[in-house]
């Protein structure tokens, strides 16, 4: 090979005009879909990790937080405990250790008397201590500090009569006797929560409550924590020394802010190799107290983490190899392309006695060329859309490095198949094939409507669709465009019959738009991609909203609010309850119909509502229903009514519930029950209750619905119908039967629940937020794989607009010396460049009509598609927002713009150039 042939190999593609921007930007797509996979995997990681993170609940332990603890001395001496800081210094990605440590004396003591007291003028309450590393810093201080001594939660100081600067005793009571009480200043005074919890500062990197599983308990009633007296180290270490009571002392480090998921696993490794190190020492004397221990849950929130996230790269792992694919056919057809528009030089090059690996060899180190800032471009670009459109976590060298080499591995690939496409046209050249018969044109088009069938009556019989369905609504449209473009070729095609009384002359532009359009030739082609390109980007959109809008709605129908809590009922709210009635002996006279005197709801915020549950009854099957009373008024702006129309129509019925009611029927809205579908009205069967209601509405969903049909019923015509079983009344022994729940609603989330329930002590059985729900591997998925199937739908829109604009091209350049013709015998040029763009805006608007009916076609497979979790209300229906009418139609009108502006600026040619073979 020649050395002048290389140099013009290499420099030949400078000279390709805006064939060389087509060629670079086709292959730094090719680059930017490899390199993006492993970026978009660890993006997609550490976001899913950082919402894990995000989602513990505030009174986590320390086996549930990303934290550990390690207690590695049993010495009562805090200076014994350096050894802890060594070990948890040396796991990697965690925080710098700090100090702790809480009284043991009491359970050291066992069976022993043993009570620790805080007393002042006469007065004692019981307390503990508890030493943390700069406690100002940590607790809301009530009123003044000092600098020196001890913290006293505000309930204690209250009761003794204390402030900051006062001296107060602490002292133990035990056998045998401790020495006597010790004075201690009281450095400050801290607030509480509701269960005797140091309350956080705003923004607060700890949190208290989290720790409060190893807060020391109340001696008196091992029930409830302790008060805690708390201190800095020092302090609280020379107090339990000259009290008598003995410490247990911590080291207490945590997963660092923004901790990558890569990072959480090596220090979760670290922690479990410390953890088998102190696993030995741990003591198997069930009656020890004081032992070596190691917790935490950095490997449980990463093992969590990491099964949502593999959930959400099968959804993306799809998408990616889809792109993949696309960008390879992209390179594919570049290199086709080049081909046909090269012919000449190629048959010159054979001609010229090049062999086709010479040929293949000189177009490889052509394209070499682009393929080198494409390989950087693309890998920047993936970079750049990933961190701006991809997943909210973090990109780092772990992706980056992995993806810089895809990205040099895709930019080799063009050069490859360009080479290899050459290589085998010249090898045609140098061997002709013997014409034995005709070519006869490929039936294409026929096997793509086939496989669009084939494929969309598989999805049909499936419930939810695999990993290769989802190309279904690709091949669908191919073939709505497959059939469309022949079809207008073939009308266009058809000759219009002239009588002997039609003597008008065919206009002139129409002629021409049918001549152009009949030849076929690209045209159906054309028409495929354009169909494929802008449905795609119309489907994907419409399917982003959808999904978006459903999890929304399947969340709050979930959901129901911010937060439900379960107490043990609302009169445990109330300081004025009224206490339930006594059950009437046998022989009294049945009790008073209608209501208790006095009961009422009992106040609330503005964010709070109250929610009663009752398990119901109806003869139509044996299944149990939640009768559900609420009050529309309080729940209206609680509850979340989602996005879509299903809830919509909740909300409306719940308005309905607010008209008054009299008589023995109560209205009800019945939700997800169809053994009642057509009825309007009914028996239902409750717990000291028989009685009819009046449905309002059937609906599918309901804010708070569980797994149990909904009968929602108004409470001011519910609760008269109860009488003395009126779930607001105070329980005549406590217990209030086990035949309904209460539960506070809050749309303030946690910091509501607690405002509501904390003042009064009530006692939350359990709590629920609506983070749970937003956690579910496949919603989180769903919400993930967004960014990465907007991309591939932008890219096709792309390829669509590019198909079109290279129509134009190559049949300008073509129709030269037709064109030309046409202007000597009288055909004006405006006529002439109008029919070629009204051949240009027919090939669109004939795409756009394929797309909306093949997306017609396709909102019957929207739920198999689409649907994340098949089985959950709401049911997912395809909604087209305005936005993809707005996008789509922009893009078909570039499209054509781009087009017919290409398409006027190539028929502008000399004569001697129409006449010149590859124009």
């Amino acid at each position: 090979m020649r050395w002048p042939l290389v140099a013009a190999g290499v420099t030949g593609w400078l000279r390709q005009g805006p064939w060389a921007m087509l060629v670079l930007a086709v292959f730094t797509v090719a680059t930017l879909a490899a390199a993006s996979a492993p970026m978009f995997d660890e993006a997609s990681d550490n976001a899913v990790f950082a919402q894990r993170r995000a989602a513990i609940p505030q009174t986590a332990g320390q086996n549930e937080d990303v934290a550990v603890r390690l207690t590695a001395s049993t010495s009562p001496e805090s200076k014994d405990q350096e050894v802890a800081l060594r070990e948890l210094r040396a796991v990697p990605h965690l925080s710098a250790p700090t100090l702790g440590g809480a009284s043991v004396g009491a359970e050291i003591a066992k069976s022993r008397r043993w009570r620790s007291t805080v007393t002042s003028g006469g007065r004692s309450e019981i307390a503990r201590l508890l030493a943390v590393e700069n406690p100002a810093a940590r607790l809301v201080a009530v009123g003044a500090a000092a600098a020196e001594g001890v913290w006293l939660p505000q309930p204690v100081a209250a009761d003794l009569g204390v402030r900051a600067g006062d001296t107060v005793t602490y002292a133990i009571d035990t056998t045998p006797a401790a020495p006597p009480g010790v004075a201690v200043k009281v450095a400050g005074v801290y607030a509480v929560t509701g269960s005797r919890v140091p309350a956080d500062k705003p923004g607060a990197p700890q949190s208290w409550a989290r720790q409060q599983g190893d807060f020391p308990p109340d001696p008196s009633t091992r029930t409830l924590k302790a008060h805690l007296v708390i201190g800095d180290i020092a302090t609280i270490e020379k107090l339990a020394d000259a009290s008598g009571d003995r410490m247990l002392w911590w080291a207490d480090a945590a997963l660092v802010p923004g901790a990558t998921m890569t990072e959480a696993r090596e220090a979760a490794r670290g922690i479990a190799g410390m953890r088998t190190r102190y696993l030995g020492r741990v003591s198997t004397d069930p009656e020890a107290t004081v032992t070596p221990r190691v917790a935490s849950g950095v490997a449980q929130v990463v093992v969590d983490a990491a099964r949502t996230a593999e959930t959400v790269q099968q959804r993306t792992r799809v998408a990616g190899w889809a792109a993949l694919l696309i960008a390879v056919a992209s390179v594919l057809a570049i290199g086709l392309l080049a081909v046909r528009r090269r012919r000449v030089e190629l048959r010159h090059s054979v001609g010229s006695g090049l062999s086709p690996s010479t040929v293949g060899t000189l177009w490889f180190l052509e394209h070499l060329v682009p393929a080198v800032p494409a390989a950087a471009a693309g890998w920047a670009l993936a970079w750049l859309l990933v961190d701006r459109l991809g997943p909210p976590g973090a990109v780092t060298a772990t992706s980056l490095r992995p993806a810089l080499v895809a990205a040099v591995v895709a930019a080799l690939v063009g050069p490859v198949v360009v080479a290899v496409v050459a290589a085998g046209s010249a090898a045609r050249r140098v061997r002709p094939a013997v014409p034995v018969a005709p070519r006869r044109p490929r039936p294409w088009g026929l096997l793509v409507v086939v496989a669009a069938a084939v494929a969309a009556v598989g999805l049909w019989g499936t419930t939810q669709a695999r990993g290769v369905d989802l190309v279904v609504p690709l091949l669908v449209l191919a073939a709505a465009g497959v059939v469309g473009g022949t079809l207008l070729v073939r009308f266009a095609s058809l000759r219009r019959r002239r009588t002997a009384t039609d003597t008008a002359r065919p206009a002139v532009t129409w002629w021409l738009l049918r001549r152009r359009l009949a030849a076929g030739g690209e045209r159906v082609l054309t028409v495929m991609l354009l169909t494929t390109g802008l449905g795609m980007l119309a489907f994907t959109v419409s399917a982003v909203h959808t999904v978006d809008v459903n999890i929304a709605d399947r969340v709050d129908t979930a959901a129901g609010t911010a937060a439900i809590a379960r107490i043990e009922g609302s009169w445990a709210l109330d300081e004025q309850a009224v206490p339930q009635p006594p059950e009437p002996k046998p022989g009294d006279a049945p009790p008073p119909s209608g209501l208790v005197p006095g009961v009422r709801t009992p106040p609330l915020p503005g964010h709070a509502a109250l929610v009663w549950r009752f398990d119901a009854y109806t003869p139509y099957d044996e299944g149990l229903r939640d009768l559900v009373i609420v009050e529309p008024e309080t729940l209206l702006p609680v509850a979340r009514w989602g996005r879509g129309d299903d809830l919509a129509a909740a909300r409306r019925a719940v308005e309905e519930l607010r008209k008054p009611s009299s008589g023995p029927v109560v209205p009800a809205i019945v939700v997800g029950d169809p053994s009642v579908a057509k009825l309007d009205e009914m028996p239902v069967v409750l717990p000291g209750w028989n009685g009819r209601l009046r449905v309002v509405a059937h609906l599918p969903a309901f804010p708070g619905m569980g797994n149990r049909a909904m009968y929602v019923v108004p409470g001011a015509a519910m609760f008269p119908q109860l009488g003395r079983e009126d779930p607001r009344l105070r329980p005549e022994n406590g217990f209030t039967g086990g035949f309904f729940t209460t539960e506070v609603w809050s749309s303030a989330g946690l910091l509501g629940i607690d405002e509501v329930t904390a003042p009064r002590a009530v006692k939350v059985e359990q709590t629920v937020t609506i983070a749970r729900y937003r956690q579910d591997p496949l919603y989180v998925a769903a919400g993930q794989s967004r960014g990465y199937e907007l991309a591939i739908a932008a890219y096709l829109a792309l390829l669509a607009v590019v198909a079109l604009a290279l129509h134009a091209d190559r049949t300008a350049v073509a129709a030269r010396p037709g064109d030309l013709m046409l202007a000597r015998v009288g055909v004006g040029r405006a006529r002439i460049v109008g029919a070629r763009a009204a051949e240009l805006v027919t090939l669109v608007v004939v795409a756009v009509v394929c797309a909306v009916g093949a997306l017609a076609g396709l909102a019957p497979l929207a739920a198999r598609l689409l649907d994340p979790n098949p089985g959950q209300v709401p049911e997912l229906r395809l909604a087209v927002p305005p936005a993809a009418v707005a996008v789509t139609a922009g893009v078909a009108v570039l499209a054509a713009l781009i087009a017919a502006g290409l398409a006027v600026m190539r028929s502008s040619a000399r004569e001697e150039d129409a006449f010149r073979g590859d124009g």
